[in-house]
Parts: C-alpha cells; structure tokens; sequence
C-alpha cells in the first residue's frame, strides 16, 4: 500500500510473515460494555486480545451466572489441551482455503463442482503441522493472554448450562457441518457429545472473527498462498524475530555451523592466495573462505590476499552473535535452503541488547548491524569427503549464507529552498530500519535436510541458544562471549561438560597463544585472570560451572569458587602448565539441560558446595563509605579491583563475591545490621 494512500482514520497493520499483507481497521467487540471501538495497539498480531467472539450475549445467556473458579479452572484446561486452539486453527486454515477456491473459480469464469471444503484444505497440505505452528505464531499474541481463554471459557461454559436448563441445543452452536458423528439416543444425551459440540461451535467462530480480521478481499491468490505456506516458485519465506515468548531457541551443532562459528572468534586462519580457515574431519575436511556477495547481480566471487585478511580482522563474537541467528532459523526450517529468512535490523538490536546504549544512534546502530550481517555473508564453506559412519559428505564451495537484500528505510525530510519556493526538494534522513534478506547455503541441503535420512541425524544434533548469550557484551567479556558462543554449540556434542583448559584455548585463540603464555609472565597472568571472569559471566548467566578436584586444584581455581574460610594465596610455581591440563566442567542452565535430556547436578563431583554470605546491598556500602570518608576510588584501590567493579557493585550489576565481602567488611565494618530494604 503507498504510503501516502493511508489516512488517520485506517489503521494499517503488517503482518509479521509479509510485509505486503496489512489488515485495516480493525475492531473488536466489547462483550461487558456491549460497543465497538478501534483497536490501537497491536504486538506484531492482527487481534486485540480481548478480541474473540464478536456477538454480545443474548439477555437470556447473560442472566446466567458462573462460578469465577470453576471458569478459570476450564479456560486452564483449554489451553493446556491444545484440542480447542487446533479446532480454531483448522476452521481457519479451511476457511482460508475457501477464499482461495474462490479465487480460482472466479479466474475460470464457469460453474465449479461441489467439493469438500475440508478435505480440500487438507490435499493442499493446509492442515499440516508447520501451517498450523504458522498460524499460531500469528496469533500467538492473543493466545498468550489470559483474557483469550476465560472468555472462550465463558462462551462455551455459558451455552452449557443453558442446554442443561433448557434440555435444547443453543442456536449459536447448530452450525451445520461442524461435528460428523452418527447420532443416537445415548450418544447424544451424553454430557461428552453436548460439551463436544459446543467446544466445537466456539471454535468456528472464533476462527470466522479471526478471518474477518485478516481482511482476505484485499490480496491476491500468491498472498494467500503464503499465508497458508503453500510453497512458490521463489521459496521466500519470513519469520518472526527470536526469543518472543523464551529465552532460548533451538540451533543446530553439527558441521559446518560449529566451524563457521570458530572461523569467525579463533583468528586461527592460514595465509595463502585465498586466505582459509581449516578443520580435518574424519577422512576429509571442512574449510572457510571469504567471498564477495552482490545481491543485485547475484554474482559470488572468491577474495584474495590482502582484501581477504581486511575482512578477516573484523572478524569477532559480534559477527559469530548473527551467525547463530541464521543457524536458528534455518534450524527451524523444513527446507532452509530454498527459504528466506527476513529480518529487520531494529529486531536485532533489541536482541543484542542495543536499545539500552545512548552512546550512538539508531542509524549508527543500524549501519553496524548491516555491516555485521555482511561479515557473516562474506564466509563461505567447502565440505570434502568427511566419510563419518560411511555416510561420505562433500559440498561444492558456495557461500554459508546468501545476501540476497540489504535495504535501509527511513524519512524524507522536506528542503526549502528561498530562491525556488515553489519548488520543494527532499532529502534522504537517517535510516530508522534495516530490511534483511538471506537464504542458507546450498550446504543445508546435506546437513539440515529433514527429509534424507542421512542429514535427519546431523539435524537432530541441536542444543539451545540463550538469550543472554547474545547480549554479552564482548568488548568488556571478549573471552565470556567466545565461550558462550563454543558451549552452546558443544552443549549437546560433550553433555558431560568437561573440557581441558588447553583445549578450549585452543578452540577459541590464536594458534600462537600457548607459546606466548609460556614466555610472557604478565599475559598469562592476565589471561588467568581474564579466564577465571569469564567463568563468573557465565555463572551469573545461569551456566552451571564446576571443577575437578583432581585435576584443578583449589590455588588456581577463581577466588569466588573458594570458600570464605579458604585462603587462596599465592599460586604455586609453574601453575601454568597444570592450569592448562585442568579439566574444568561447564554445563548451559538447567533449563537447557532439561530441554536437552536431562539434568545432572555438577556441583558434588566438581567442588565443595560453597555457602552464600548474606546479600550487601550497594546502598549499604555507600553508607559506609561516606561514614569512613572514602571514595570508591580508595575502595578498589585497597581491595586490588578494578574500579569499575565497584560501581557495578554499588549498583546491584554485578554479585559481590565471597572474598571481596570478606574484605569489605573488615575494611568498612559490621554489616548484619544494615536496614532493610523496601
């Protein structure tokens, strides 16, 4: 719709799966009040979620008076059942399909044949599981309201009991065609047949307001196609941003997404005409290059030399953040090299936690968002020969991820010019959103193919990405973010979640580190240190972080593992080389684990369970400071910290560890009696 066609009183509203499909005023009915008004606000959906059936009571239905409990207790059962809101899903799927028919119908212009609406529906593949998931997702801000399922508890409980008293089936639920069973006295005398019948009369209107909203009269045959997945010539497909309604999502972690993540944080890339990235794979390998991307000549082109290292160096987690987002969408994907993902680049900024910094700009934010996205498109990948099980793989090079449009969108400012008053210019401003266009490469035909039983395993080997792995921010935790970026992908290969020190450092660091470490005193002291923060991060981010006894000893392990009563010291001589054989045990949060098959407390087998002190609130600590005449500056002076731990500390960011409490205490004094806090 041209922007300029819109006026006040129509309000148009995208539909998250195509922004070509708008509804337009749209209303809802007020049951209680018993008026129409305007819906304003919407949460990516077409409905408002008081919105569900849009005929007032009858006054004889409205006399009837229900139990606020037992209708709770129903509408919980509805939404835990699933059965009404796939009845509801069905109607709407079918009566989709009906404006489709006629569509067609009307295109061949002659008297078509009675058919069977719903067996129609479900020939076209219209009823299956991933339409029906897609419906869902589109109404899925409804459906998360408790307002939603009491009024449809409501609707249904109310008919009930007015066929109870009446002993006559309401007039609202004889919908011709809805319920084919074959009647008989018992059968349908049953409470079961009754409560049957009307669950299922809701649903039909329900779904019949729902398909009002959705304004069907406005759009063409290949739009509706869409809406009800029907694959076309081009495969284009969007989706919904991550993370709606959780806090993790599936990606998978087989080949070559774990080494594509590594190429983009490791630096572990070798020199030649064409700079690559390597991994030997059983008897074959896997390996990375960078290539040249223009999405309007669709021409691919391999990176050389010098040009290859400038994009290389701009590598990071950041890069690594985006790439795991495409990995999870073409996770979720039946098909994913023949779908693109689309997305906008105000999304991601939210995802990455970005919303928050004041220190750029929207359209700053936005051209970095594009640039990361063009890093991620530049990496390609050659799959040869990695004959695992006798299941050979070999993928011809191509790009991991097809660029296939970057489109920035803002206003146009409005120029005067003096000398030329009737002739206004205008002028392009800031972008306020980025348009994302990517299609996985052809390598997802082998390794996330649902359909070839060959690639089902390689698909079924996923582990779950957190939320607040993307929003690490790895400029203050470049070693946390890498970790995080290497576990959530080794989460489901090692579930045990032991690793050698020296392992992961190699995974995730430049080949030349260990050598630098063992000449350097300083670097490794600082790496130790870096390391041991690193593992905090996580711990705060609800990863489950054990060590084992046997092998890393209490005088390297971080002081904040320790108990209050353990003195660390100083570490012993030549700790580096048992501190790089110390198997360490990190495990994603016990909701991943679940999700993942199981969860197995760590904390017995790795170290001593250690006692939480009390909990010291920054305002506490200001108190004392100003009573000693002391600054924070002094404070993280003598307690050997960084002084920005200390401001974090004072404001709640960052958990005070049981070492530094200790110290604080006998520094500023008693705090058992600090106030309470409101």
């Amino acid at each position: 719709m041209d922007e300029g066609d819109r006026s006040v009183k129509s309000i148009d509203i995208y539909l998250e799966d195509d922004p070509d499909l708008s509804i337009s005023e749209v209303y809802y009915a007020d049951v209680d009040k018993l008026c129409v008004k305007p819906v304003t606000q919407f949460n990516n959906l077409t409905l408002d979620s008081t919105s569900v059936l849009t005929e007032p009571l009858a006054s004889d239905l409205a006399s009837i008076a229900l139990n606020q409990q037992q209708m709770q207790q129903y509408a919980a059962k509805l939404k835990a059942g699933k059965s009404f809101l796939n009845l509801v899903l069905v109607n709407v799927a079918t009566g989709i399909n009906q404006f489709r028919l006629h569509l067609a119908n009307a295109r061949l212009q002659n008297d078509a044949d009675v058919i069977n609406l719903y067996d129609e529906t479900e020939k076209i593949g219209a009823l299956q599981k991933e339409t029906m998931m897609r419906l869902e997702r589109r109404f899925r801000s409804v459906l998360k309201t408790d307002e939603f399922w009491e009024q449809s508890a409501n609707w249904i409980l109310v008919r009930l009991e007015q066929w109870r008293r009446e002993d006559l089936m309401p007039a609202d639920c004889a919908v011709v065609g809805m319920l084919s069973l074959e009647s008989g006295a018992d059968l349908t005398d049953s409470d079961e047949w009754r409560e049957s019948l009307v669950v299922s009369a809701c649903a039909f209107h329900t779904a019949s307001q729902w398909l009002r909203h959705l304004n069907l009269s406005g759009h063409s045959a290949a739009e509706i196609d869409k809406l009800l997945g029907l694959k076309s010539s081009h495969g284009t497909t969007s989706r919904e941003p991550l993370f709606q309604d959780t806090e993790m999502e599936r990606v998978a972690t087989g080949y070559p997404i774990l080494t594509g993540a590594q190429a983009l944080i490791n630096s572990q890339w070798e020199d030649g005409e064409y700079p690559y990235w390597k991994k030997l794979v059983g008897e074959g390998f896997i390996q990375h290059q960078i290539v040249r991307q223009s999405p309007s000549s669709q021409q691919i082109e391999l990176v050389p030399g010098k040009a290859a290292w400038e994009i290389i160096q701009q590598f990071g987690p950041e890069a690594a953040y985006v790439f795991l987002i495409f990995s999870s969408y073409a996770t979720d994907s039946e098909e994913p090299w023949a779908e693109q993902i689309r997305l906008r680049g105000t999304d991601l900024i939210r995802l990455f936690g970005w919303d928050k910094r004041t220190d750029i700009t929207i359209a700053q934010k936005l051209k970095k968002i594009g640039h990361l996205v063009e890093l991620v498109c530049s990496l390609s990948v050659l799959v040869k020969n990695i004959n695992i099980g006798a299941k050979r793989y070999n993928v011809e090079r191509g790009p991991m991820w097809i660029l296939e449009g970057l489109g920035y969108a803002g206003q146009l400012a409005l120029t005067m010019d003096m000398n030329q008053p009737d002739s206004p210019t205008y002028e392009a401003g800031d972008p306020d959103e980025l348009y994302i266009k990517v299609r996985p490469g052809i390598w997802t035909e082998k390794f996330l193919n649902a359909s070839d039983t060959h690639a089902r395993e390689s698909l079924f080997q996923y582990g779950y990405l957190a939320k607040s792995t993307l929003q690490i921010n790895p400029y203050r935790q470049r070693l946390a973010s890498k970790l995080a970026i290497f576990l959530t992908i080794m989460s489901r290969i090692r579930d045990d979640g032991r690793y050698e020190v020296q392992t992961l450092l190699e995974r995730l660091e430049p080949k030349d580190l260990l050598d630098a470490l063992r000449k350097d005193r300083l670097r490794r002291v600082k790496l130790i240190n870096q390391w041991d923060s690193a593992l905090l991060t996580l711990k705060e981010l609800g990863w489950e972080i054990g060590f084992d006894p046997a092998t890393y000893p209490e005088s390297i392990r971080p002081t904040w593992s320790l108990n209050e009563d353990v003195d660390s010291g100083y570490r012993p001589r030549n700790w580096l080389s048992i501190w790089l054989k110390a198997i360490v045990i990190i495990k994603p949060s016990v909701k991943i684990q679940e999700k993942l098959g199981g969860h197995a407390p760590i904390a017995l087998k790795a170290s001593r369970a250690v006692p939480q002190p009390p909990a010291l609130t920054g305002e506490a600590i200001k108190a004392a400071l100003e009573a000693k005449g002391m600054t924070k500056a002094q404070l993280a002076d003598t307690l050997q910290v960084d002084r920005s731990l200390v401001t974090r500390w004072l404001k709640g960011q960052r958990t005070i560890q049981p070492k530094h409490l200790k110290q604080i205490k006998a520094l500023l004094g008693d705090f058992d009696n600090q106030p309470d806090q409101d």
